[in-house]
């Protein structure tokens, strides 16, 4: 007990040093505030987290068909917390303490309250594994503590927790790699490496391969800086790192093969914006969101004489090139897998900082006045021209006076250590950078996270109330559930633009936001069916933009919709319009939203013996493909086509009016503040749907818009959005009428190929009189079982299943192949009579990567122990 005495004297100071770093959170919970970020803290983060305990919970690992349309979670969701050893812990936990009865069955709001907590013990731990790789690397216990605060208690940790809390979790792996590397560089023994590969790999395939290029780097300033004198040679730790680095991906390809399918069938449109090798400098001594750099860091590299340090000048030296990376917008894309420049690496610079800090204090009585002096004019020289050279630079911001106030203060604990050589000022010192860690810390987390930040907003009123999950449709949900024992359908319904709305009110619904979707059901919307999701975003899907015929295919059975029209202030004559889907009933009320049902609504399960082929349909318009799902399939490849669905007669020919612009050869030019043209029908329909389709871009180089086509409205991203997606054919249904109304802002856009199509839903109509030999629906986890009785000897049975790699099938026992169907749906084949058919999801590659991940262990097992000693007993 006494030998351990020490470490966790060690790790107690690392719990007090988080819990006091958390302070503004601490307060804020006790105020019913979250350290939950206002956009995707609330839309990702709470969400998954309380689908993925539900899941896990309940023993279903795999799949999950309440989130979006049905979506494989094992894979889908690795990119957040599925495969999380972090997550699988915490779930752990707050399953005893719930079946303890300590605790209620944990909703979001469970999750928002317990996320400062979480936070604190996460920073425990990463504060206690980088002081214990510190002292591994010869500093002493108390300089590495230090250290490891200026890497843990860093505006970065806050950020990556609040805003994405799984990002946060890198801050665990890197130090352990980092270990891993000097393990085998000083005693060739290459456990620990072969130990943070594959966790760094299971938990997160995205910061595993951040992690790996920041630790690419640092060996490769390594290679060139030994730290002890009977080091590995440079051939045999290459050979040992590739080695373990192959063994630790092997263990992890359970959980990483199958996360980085998800990813590579993820579809999200090309960066294609120019980037820049470097940009005008972020003030990193005052004010940056990501790191800054302290005063005695500053003042540490500009001491030259620390350089003949061999560990000073290691951490030095790739602290100076991660400030240079963190400068060029080039390397931040290097950093997101060749993406949109984005600042999420930079924890590797405050590891640096915190070692070079570190080191430094422990060589502190080699400082001489003259050393001091010449080191401290260049340190308040850059200081001077920082803050001369930021134009935005505001000194009444708390945030930038505590930076600045910090670099005099420090300068005088420093000048009264080196002056008098007493241990007390060297320990005034310490306790003073232990206090303005601390302080800035809170600063940060109340002006720049709660602050600016918008997290002040995020409280229980918030997620309770009608802008997260209103009460009053809780009700409405409530009385649909008591109606309807069905276990198929699905609601279309999201809080404002939140898509998985679904997820926290617990229904089965329409939406899904994640940055990894199935690509199908992407193509599917974007491409394949020109499905307008009321706002212009990628990694989400939503909606059928009030389209009955894939209302009754993906079985909408259900829409609430508010009772005040949304573009009244967009387009004035559009209030009292009724853009609900055709075939929809009104059957709830209350006091704001209105219940609809769908009259037209298809079985889960429908047979058929009409295939049509992908490539038959690749040149006609979505309501042809539509029909074309209404009346048969539509295969990847088949055989035997049917003729193509016809629809050139329900076009209809308009004639075109300006509307406060100019139109012509395919330009609008809108001179009012809300102008457009009007599109009026030679022959007005006498019921049914308009489908009106167009192409249209924005010439402006940096503004979203507003569109709204009578009563519909949408809205599309500027041309330089990371979030646009590219998709300019548009395809708009509005009710039939006299004219069709086309709205944006002032301003130029191409808009081009418009046609408007008359849908009177005959073939809806006639689907839904047809025969269906449906009789039984099971869905359990990720087994869907279907009865079928094939009286009419149909040759496929189409489910209104999402198809993607993993889905297995059988047909009375007997294997079939699952088939992609309808362009992001499953269909198998059918005998005649009656059918049993059994899908059952395992995620892509599963049974192979496990093998592999086993034995690999036992493979790395061996190299690890015993091929150690194998090779001891051979030297002697």
């Amino acid at each position: 007990m006494q030998k351990n005495y020490p470490n966790l004297l060690l790790f107690i100071c690392c719990f007090a040093l988080a819990i006091l770093s958390h302070a503004v959170f601490l307060y804020q919970w006790t105020q019913n505030h979250f350290m939950i970020g206002i956009n995707d803290g609330l839309a990702q983060m709470t969400p998954f987290k309380h689908l993925l305990y539900e899941q896990y919970t309940n023993g279903d690992f795999f799949y999950s068909y309440s989130f979006g349309l049905g979506a494989g979670i094992y894979s889908g969701l690795s990119y957040y917390f599925s495969t999380s050893t972090v997550f699988w812990l915490t779930t752990a936990f707050v399953f005893l303490l719930e079946k303890a009865g300590l605790t209620g069955t944990p909703d979001v709001l469970f999750w928002a309250n317990a996320a400062v907590f979480i936070s604190i013990i996460r920073l425990s731990f990463v504060l206690y594994i980088t002081a214990r790789v510190f002292m591994y690397m010869d500093i002493a216990r108390r300089y590495a503590f230090i250290g490891a605060a200026f890497y843990g208690v860093s505006g970065m940790f806050f950020r990556h927790t609040a805003y994405w809390e799984f990002f946060a979790d890198a801050f665990l792996w890197l130090p352990l790699l980092i270990l891993g590397v000097e393990k085998i560089f000083r005693e060739a023994k290459p456990g620990w490496f072969l130990f943070a590969v594959a966790i760094s790999l299971i938990n997160n395939f995205y910061f595993s391969y951040i992690n790996f290029l920041l630790v690419g780097i640092y060996i490769l300033v390594r290679l060139f800086i030994p730290l002890s004198p009977q080091e590995t040679e440079k051939k045999k730790a290459i050979e040992l790192f590739l080695l373990a680095g192959i063994f630790g991906f092997g263990i992890s390809a359970v959980a990483f093969i199958p996360s980085v399918y998800a990813y590579l069938n993820n579809h999200r449109p090309s960066f294609s914006q120019d980037i820049a090798w470097f940009e005008t400098p972020e003030n990193l001594l005052y004010t940056s969101r990501y790191v800054v750099l302290p005063a005695i860091f500053v003042l540490l590299l500009f001491s030259t004489f620390l350089y003949r340090n061999k560990l000073f000048r290691l951490f030095a030296v790739l602290g100076l090139i991660a400030i240079a990376l963190h400068h060029s917008p080039m390397a931040g894309s290097l950093f997101n897998g060749l993406s949109a420049p984005q600042h999420r690496w930079e924890y590797f610079l405050s590891l640096m900082i915190g070692g070079a800090v570190a080191v430094g204090l422990a060589n502190f009585q080699k400082f001489t006045l003259r050393r001091f002096a010449i080191a401290a004019f260049f340190t308040v020289l850059a200081y001077l021209a920082w803050a001369l050279a930021d134009e935005k630079f505001d000194f009444n911001r708390q945030y930038t006076f505590f930076m600045a106030i910090s670099l005099p203060i420090t300068l005088l604990f420093m000048f009264l250590f080196i002056k008098f050589k007493k241990s007390a000022f060297k320990l005034a010192l310490i306790g003073y950078l232990f206090v303005w860690m601390v302080v800035s810390a809170n600063i940060y987390q109340s002006e720049k996270l709660i602050g600016a930040g918008e997290l002040s907003k995020v409280n229980e009123e918030l997620i309770t109330g009608p802008e997260y999950d209103d009460p009053e449709i809780r009700g409405l949900l409530k009385k649909i559930e008591q109606r309807d024992a069905g276990i198929t359908y699905r609601i279309d319904w999201m809080e404002g633009v939140r898509n998985n709305t679904p997820l926290v009110q617990n229904f089965r619904g329409l939406s899904a936001y994640s940055s990894i979707l199935n690509k199908n059901l992407l193509f599917f919307y974007l491409y394949d069916l020109e499905i307008d999701m009321a706002r212009e975003s990628v990694s989400r899907y939503a909606t059928l933009g009030n389209r009955a015929n894939l209302f009754s295919l993906l079985q909408g059975k259900y829409v609430i919709a508010p009772k005040d029209a949304p573009t009244a202030d967009v387009l004035p004559n559009a209030e009292g319009m009724d853009n609900v889907p055709f075939g929809f009933t009104e059957i709830l009320e209350s006091e704001n939203f209105i219940v609809y049902e769908n009259d037209y609504l298809l079985p889960f399960a429908r047979s058929t013996s009409t295939v049509y082929q992908e490539r038959q349909l690749e040149k006609v318009h979505p309501l042809a493909r539509e029909h074309a799902m209404l009346e048969g399939v539509v295969l990847d490849d088949a055989e035997n086509t049917e003729q193509l669905p016809d629809i050139e007669e329900q076009a209809t020919e308009f004639t075109v009016e300006n509307a406060g612009s100019t139109y012509q050869n395919g330009v609008l030019e809108i001179e009012e503040k809300i102008g457009g043209i009007d599109l009026i029908p030679d022959s007005p329909a006498a019921e049914g749907d308009f489908y009106v389709s167009f192409h249209l871009e924005n010439r402006a180089p940096n503004e979203g818009f507003n569109l709204a086509v009578n009563d519909y409205l949408t809205s599309r991203k500027s041309n330089q959005s990371v979030y646009k997606t590219y998709v300019d054919d548009i395809t708009v249904r509005v009710p039939a009428a006299e004219r069709v109304q086309i709205r944006m802002p002032k301003g130029t856009y191409e808009l081009t190929e418009i046609k408007i199509f008359t849908e009177p839903y005959d073939v809806l109509k006639s689907q839904k009189g047809q025969y269906t030999g449906l009789t039984d629906v099971d869905i359990d986890g990720n087994k869907v079982t279907v009865d079928y009785d094939n009286k009419e000897d149909d040759t496929y049975l189409t489910v209104n299943i999402p198809y993607e790699r993993g889905w297995s099938a059988s047909v009375n026992e007997q294997k079939t192949e699952a088939l992609k169907a309808n362009y992001a749906f499953i269909a198998v084949p059918l005998e005649a009579g009656k059918n049993t058919v059994l899908l059952t999801y395992r995620p892509p590659f599963f049974l192979p990567a496990l093998i592999v991940s086993i034995f690999s262990v036992l493979i790395g097992i061996w190299f690890v122990f015993f091929k150690k000693r194998r090779t001891k007993k051979t030297e002697r």
